[in-house]
């Protein structure tokens, strides 16, 4: 074999070590190898360790459906998918990498001519050992298949198992809501109560507070003047514009203005004279509002002035009960502030009561929410629409091509490479080495004259340097590997015995 200097001098890093470990290479044979082996050793490591990130998160989510609390993360949880993951990928690592590359090699040597796989029975039986891996790698990625179909379904599943979880605790469910609304229904009566107490108390603080300003404000007969001076004042006001508005009107008409209602004839004609006389009723009128105001201010100070001695009193008896009133009014408030959390709580814990009361019945039936359960409700699922089904079918092929990436990778691809040749050859001939030791040390270190010939595998050729013979056969470098010619067979029975051995 052409070794190139280059290759043997190439040495690996941290990272590529830790892919060749992943891949089941081993790195000094490799080292012999060409680029194209390096690149085929790192895809399959690469392709290893996208598994085990599937593998890992799929473990973990699943994981924590089944034991975990909604929203929760549970590191022990976390701890065990990705040990399961690690398990699987060494399992893949050993059985199915590193016997493939020695099968692989054996191929390979094979199809150069020289067949050591130990005839017909070996590959049976490798064949048998290989099938068996592969079945437990199918039955690995099946149950993944299946948990990423739970995944997928979840919000379906978790409907019809809450549907048959409704429909065996109707009736606890009705009467757990009827108690839980009746709860709250008196909460709101009562803080509706509450809250007409804290309003009439409010009340009463302000009057005493105005009481405390002008207490002859909340005197009857002053509120009933003070209301007409307001009246008074809005329609002086008025008056007062309408008599701006005639005189305008009169001077737009003296002057031959045009204008709304104007004749747009200048001098003192009918039009004016009328006008002149709507300004003077305007006037007059606008006094007569400004003479009722007059008295009514009048009134009201005289009523003041009536109630003088009255006034100190109600301050007196206002700063004596306002204090009490306050604390009053603080207390109500707190307690309306209370009753409203606690009205907002049974309000937004209503679903909470309304489950908690139904799970504390004698005769509550426990949700079904398992993994069996599950399964059944997928189950269910697929039975109920043909294109579901087949969707479960497409997902559970695609979880399965995910989970065998690595296996299908090595097993069902063909990929030549000089790594694998080697690697069978080195395993192959430290067994013949070993073998001739023993054949020599049996022979008592018997010299090259007593030596036996060397052990070698049928079709390959046969030099006995120490005999002095040259290759007694050799195939034909074009021959078929499955048909080599057959060399003389070797007499076997047991080792000459030596003066050593007597």
């Amino acid at each position: 074999m052409d070794i190139q200097s280059a290759q043997l001098a190439r040495k690996a890093g941290p990272f590529t070590k830790f892919l060749l470990k992943i891949a089941g290479v081993d790195e000094q044979t490799l080292r012999q190898c060409p680029p194209h082996d390096w690149d085929n050793a790192r895809a399959v490591a690469e392709i290893m360790i996208c598994t085990w990130l599937y593998q890992a998160a799929l473990f973990f989510i699943i994981s924590h459906r089944l034991f975990a609390a909604p929203g929760q993360i549970r590191p022990e949880l976390v701890a065990a998918s990705m040990f399961i993951a690690t398990f699987i990928m060494l399992i893949d690592s050993y059985m199915i990498m590193r016997s493939g590359w020695h099968l692989s090699g054996i191929e390979e040597l094979k199809r150069g001519g020289l067949d050591i796989s130990g005839g017909p029975g070996a590959r049976i039986k490798a064949g048998f050992f290989l099938a068996i891996r592969i079945l437990l790698s199918i039955g690995l990625a099946q149950l993944t298949a299946i948990f990423l179909s739970l995944i997928v379904f979840a919000s379906d599943i978790t409907a019809r198992t809450e549907s048959n979880y409704l429909q065996a605790n109707a009736h606890l469910i009705a009467d757990a809501t009827a108690l839980v609304d009746g709860g709250i229904q008196r909460a709101t009566e009562a803080v509706t109560t509450e809250s007409a107490r804290v309003a009439a108390l409010a009340g009463q603080v302000g009057a005493l507070r105005q009481d405390q300003v002008d207490p002859s404000a909340n005197d009857p007969q002053i509120q009933q003047a003070q209301q007409e001076l307001t009246q008074l004042l809005a329609r002086q006001a008025k008056a007062d514009d309408e008599v701006q508005a005639a005189e305008t009107f009169a001077s737009s008409e003296l002057g031959g203005i045009k204008g709304p209602g104007n004749s747009g004839i200048a001098g003192d004609g009918p039009r004016h004279k009328a006008a002149q006389e709507e300004v003077a009723n305007a006037k007059r009128h606008a006094q007569e509002i400004a003479i009722a105001l007059d008295a009514a201010r009048a009134r009201i100070d005289a009523l003041r002035k009536q109630f003088t001695s009255a006034n100190d009193a109600t301050r007196q008896r206002s700063d004596d009960q306002l204090p009490g009133f306050e604390t009053a009014l603080a207390a109500e408030n707190a307690k309306l502030s209370t009753m409203k959390d606690e009205l907002a709580n049974l309000t937004q814990g209503r679903d909470d009561a309304i489950r908690k009361a139904v799970e504390n019945a004698p005769d509550h039936v426990g949700r079904d929410d398992g993994l069996l359960a599950q399964l059944m409700a997928l189950e269910h699922i697929a039975q109920s629409d043909p294109k579901i089904a087949a969707v479960i079918v497409l997902i559970d092929v695609t979880s399965f091509g995910f989970e065998l990436a690595a296996v299908l990778a090595k097993v069902t691809s063909f990929v030549p490479t000089t790594y694998a040749a080697l690697l069978a050859r080195d395993a192959y001939m430290r067994v013949v080495r070993i073998v001739d030791d023993m054949a020599v040390e049996l022979n008592g270190g018997a010299g090259k004259g007593g030596a036996e010939a060397e052990i070698l595998p049928r079709g390959a050729p046969v030099n006995d340097n120490r005999q002095g013979v040259g290759p007694v056969f050799a195939p034909a470098p074009f021959g078929s590997p499955d048909n080599p010619p057959q060399p003389p067979k070797r007499p076997r029975g047991r080792p000459r015995k030596s003066s050593s051995l007597n």
